[in-house]
């Protein structure tokens, strides 16, 4: 049976492949479980798949407005740290993206590209992953 899956499926195919399956794999497992839909239904799937390319085109431009508004900008934190610089608790890409977010800059952490946590205050280059490049904005932290 003819299929168009609707998911990566490991050992079967990519998302949006058209797949040739067999009848009981189809109908007892990938239908049923909404991973596939028979290849009758392409005219459904064509629009999923404009519907994607449109979401993801706008998302890159929300990202690419989000890096230029970043490139310009100096971001400072106040976090408690103790008399040597050594930060109380560290600042990794999860909470890095949270203190945007806080600050009106939505940016995932999975595109924040720090190598290691930040645990010092001082001043930082952090990159962020758009694309292929590789950008970075400055970070500020100090002493509360």
């Amino acid at each position: 049976m003819k299929v168009i899956l609707l998911r990566d499926i490991k050992g079967v195919g990519k998302r949006y492949e058209e797949k040739n399956v067999s009848d009981g794999y189809a109908l007892n497992q990938l239908i049923p479980k909404k991973l596939a839909v028979p290849a009758s239904n392409a005219g459904t799937v064509k629009t999923l798949i404009e519907n994607k390319l449109a979401h993801d085109s706008a998302e890159q431009k929300k990202l690419e407005e989000t890096v230029q508004k970043l490139l310009n900008t100096e971001i400072k934190l106040d976090l408690k740290a103790n008399e040597k610089g050594s930060l109380f608790a560290s600042i990794n890409a999860q909470k890095l993206s949270e203190i945007l977010k806080g600050q009106g800059i939505e940016l995932s952490a999975d595109l924040i590209a720090l190598d290691v946590p930040i645990k010092q205050t001082g001043t930082f280059e952090v990159p962020v992953r758009v694309g292929e490049k590789l950008v970075k904005f400055t970070l500020v932290v100090a002493h509360a």
